[in-house]
């Protein structure tokens, strides 16, 4: 169960840096001028990606606390 909540915690973790929610608006200001639209759509496909991942290892880490705690 450990495992499944630190994958789960470092999916949201890597989500946030990708999506840029862990910076300043200055940076995030200067980081939507420096990336093409290509790079941006990639990024945010990425961070979707992880944000599911994270939501599932976070949800079966609580099924399996409710059924073996």
């Amino acid at each position: 169960m450990d495992l499944l909540l630190y994958a789960g915690l470092a999916c949201l973790l890597v989500t946030g840096l990708l999506s840029g929610a862990l910076t300043t608006g200055y940076q995030q200001r200067g980081n939507f001028y420096a990336d093409s639209k290509d790079d941006r759509a990639s990024r945010k496909k990425a961070a979707n990606w992880f944000f599911l991942a994270g939501i599932v290892f976070l949800a079966a880490a609580g099924i399996v606390y409710l059924l073996f705690r």
